[in-house]
């Protein structure tokens, strides 16, 4: 009851985002048409001081207030510098010049690339945009990762149509994922919060490989994939409407609708509006069960976000979501045999807040709260097994960040507290559990120069069973040439299994479950815990005069605990374990980006997993895990005179995934048995679109365009009720060729 109260007290009196009382705005010049466009690299320093700041791809820039000057020297080369009058602004627009005088044929080009690593960033981050969210439908966050080496998506079996991830070779639940820097797909939405996002409320999405910050929690082990949402102010876009529609050739429809309204010059909103349907019960394969489920999907967010140019900033938001699937059999009458169904209904509620200060006369100093509320509902059916889940969350930040000793020398620090109440019933027996996780953090940034960075982070947490632990973390950038950027991370994560949620696969068979219990808290089993070291090296370069760049990664976790599911012993059975340094993962990627061609962007890479579990004192490869996997992402663009013209853009995606192991199934009949591995295969995904102007375009493409499937995905699909029933045996797509087609309109 205490904490709910203090919630709602952070509720009344916050917002949240840390805040920065700096001076924002653009720099632009006019093309031959009279059209606005960004200057990339412009200089912006203070007059009679030392404090400046360059242009980003977008012409933006960020510049803290100083009481030093009032004035703003702006600069580029072959234009005229200007000297610009701040007084109380916080937000200015620069429009530069040609100067005759000066380097008349001197040209600068810059572009922003769809998809690229952050420079600058201590963390080995690759970052997303719309472009590149845009290469395909990106319906959900769940389909955003198709060009994408670092992440791979899969289907979890062949009834409920959920999607999982891995990274580094270990599933989604250890990468930790986040909203603005908030928890967001946690808990038990694991194995459905990836379709909780619809792909056009996304700005970007950062994938962070390795150990994360402290600051954010003690659960990212294997990296972090941070969610960056539609804004309320955004500068760059004028058209406050924006609608996209889509349909495809599984009469799965969908419409999304954005609306951003500006209440004043501190205070805007944001409106994002989700609905999809699919209705087809289609059986490609003929064996009674239909290849997805049938759904309605209903989405709403809402966001507030307020900017008070005196060092305060704020955002306020909530999402509701109702979910509803079916699916299992073609035949509905549950009656009549053989037939089986499936069915899932979803509802989310969550609420979050985030307010920040910084001291005006010390813009190295602030503070800022975030905190967020989720109430998640979760009732399913399996046939004849049924499942529900109800999880309530409450997460509580505080941030405090300054300098130590000079501005090479930085810190934060900060206290959080987590609350989580889980009640799940599976088959009538009651697994509930109250997690209470209050901690405090402190990390320290050694920051010399442009070429090194160190972050040295520890926090702190105390468990209501698990008791105390720490969390030691640590990062190291290293530029020794400004075409070379080296990265190093290590650290320890923990987390809570989730046992339900985290394998529903194994509802859709006929499996039992059997947990070897360790203690009496929740399921029975341990805290997950497990080390992560990193190191990633990059090369930047100019292939005829375009950015180019080649980067090389290796990482390994080691688990000194971990609990698993033993789906390997016994074909009727998986077994919950915790076991003692009972598993690892090893992971090397090469990826190459290039635009050989003008217009012909390129992405090729490469990756290899060897990923282990310790099973019955055995070490056996980690199962449904493909060990080599090599992806090809082309993109061409065609050019046009101006935004009013038409122009084209092809995108194609060929991914490659070598073979897969499959957990045994010897001890069934023989006509029962599954395959041992999968072979290997391709994935092959096009898109076309049409862009009219700046305000619509059209598409149309095409995903698994090889119509690769998965021969008889489900064992005994004539025997649901019987003991061989196993629909969770899936390495490959299930479901063939799939057409869509869909249009974007800002309004």
């Amino acid at each position: 009851m205490k904490t709910l109260k203090i919630f709602f007290v952070l509720m009344i009196l916050s917002g949240s985002l840390i805040a920065q009382n700096k001076l924002s705005g653009f720099v632009k010049e006019k093309d031959d048409k009279g059209i606005l466009k960004p200057l990339i690299g412009a200089n912006i320093i203070w007059q009679n001081t030392s404090r400046g700041t360059t242009t980003d791809i977008n012409g933006a820039f960020e510049i803290g207030i100083t009481k030093e000057s009032d004035t703003l020297v702006v600069s580029f080369i072959g234009y005229k510098t200007e000297k610009v009058g701040v007084g109380d602004q916080r937000s200015i627009e620069v429009v530069l010049e040609p100067d005759s005088k000066e380097l008349n044929d001197v040209e600068i080009v810059g572009k922003q690339s769809a998809s690229f690593q952050d420079y600058k960033g201590i963390e080995n981050t690759t970052v997303m945009t719309k472009k590149e969210l845009q290469k395909a439908a990106c319906c959900t966050l769940a389909e955003s990762f198709e060009t994408n080496p670092s992440i791979d998506v899969s289907f979890t079996d062949a009834i409920t149509g959920m999607r999982q991830i891995e990274m580094l070779g270990l599933a989604g639940t250890y990468t930790q994922t986040t909203m603005e820097n908030l928890p967001y797909i946690r808990g038990l939405m694991n194995n459905v919060g990836l379709n909780f996002v619809p792909g056009t409320w996304i700005n970007a999405i950062n994938v962070s490989k390795g150990i994360g910050s402290v600051a954010n929690g003690f659960e990212s082990i294997t990296g972090q994939i941070d969610i960056d949402m539609q804004k309320p102010f955004n500068e760059l876009e004028s058209n406050p409407g924006f609608l996209n529609l889509y349909g495809d050739n599984e009469q799965r429809f969908e419409g999304n609708f954005n609306y951003r309204f500006q209440v004043n010059e501190n205070l805007s909103s944001m409106t994002l509006l989700h609905a999809s349907s699919r209705q087809h019960r289609k059986d490609i394969n003929s064996d009674l069960f239909m290849d997805m489920p049938t759904f309605n999907t209903f989405n709403i967010m809402q966001r507030w976000q307020y900017l008070s140019y005196q060092g305060w900033e704020s955002q306020l938001g909530f999402q509701i979501v109702r979910d509803d699937k079916e699916g299992g059999t073609t035949n509905r009458d549950f009656n009549t045999a053989p037939s089986y169904r499936f069915g899932s209904s979803n509802k989310l509620f969550n609420i979050y807040g985030k307010t920040g200060y910084v001291f005006p006369d010390d813009d190295h100093k602030s503070f800022g709260i975030q905190w967020s509320y989720n109430s998640y509902d979760n009732s399913s059916r399996f046939g004849r097994r049924e499942y529900s889940g109800k999880e309530k969350n409450l997460y509580l930040n505080f941030i405090y960040q300054s300098e130590l000793w000079d501005h090479f020398n930085t810190f934060r620090t900060g206290v959080s507290f987590v609350y989580d109440q889980f009640n799940e019933s599976f088959n009538s027996v009651n697994y509930n559990r109250i997690e209470r996780i209050p901690g405090a953090f402190f990390e320290y940034t050694y920051k010399p120069n442009e070429e090194l960075s160190v972050v040295a982070g520890l926090r702190a947490d105390n468990h209501n069973e698990y008791g105390y632990f720490l969390t030691p973390r640590i990062h190291i950038r290293y530029s020794p040439d400004p075409d070379w950027v080296i990265r190093a991370v290590a650290g320890r994560g923990y987390r809570s299994s989730n046992i339900f949620t985290e394998y529903a696969s194994s509802f859709a068979s006929a499996r039992t479950e059997n947990i070897i219990r360790s203690n009496n808290f929740g399921y029975g089993l341990a805290q997950e815990s497990a080390w992560n070291y990193g190191l990633n090296v990059t090369y930047y370069f100019l292939y005829g005069y375009r950015d180019a760049s080649i980067s090389f990664d290796f990482y390994r976790t080691s688990f000194d605990k971990v609990n698993i599911a033993d789906i390997d012993t016994d074909p009727r059975r998986i077994i919950f374990s915790s076991v003692e340094n009972g598993a690892h993962s090893t992971s090397f990627q090469t990826e190459l980006n290039i635009e050989p061609y003008e217009f012909l962007n390129v992405r090729l890479a490469y990756r290899f997993i060897d990923a282990q579990q310790l099973i019955n004192s055995t070490w056996k490869e980690k199962p449904f895990s493909a060990k080599h996997r090599a992806l090809l992402n082309l993109g061409y663009a065609t050019t046009r005179e101006s935004m009013e013209d038409a122009q084209m853009l092809y995108d194609l995606t060929i991914q490659w995934f070598g073979s897969k192991r499959i957990p045994s199934t010897d001890a069934n009949p023989v006509n029962l048995r599954g395959r041992s591995s999968s072979p290997s295969f391709f994935i092959v995904n096009a898109q076309i679109t049409r862009s009219f102007g700046s305000l619509f375009d059209f598409y149309i493409g095409g995903e698994n365009l090889l119509d690769f499937r998965q021969n008889a995905p489900i064992i005994d699909p004539g025997n649901p009720d019987g003991q061989y029933f196993d629909a969770s045996l899936i390495w490959g797509p299930i479901s063939g060729r799939m057409i869509y087609a869909g249009l974007r309109y800002k309004i």
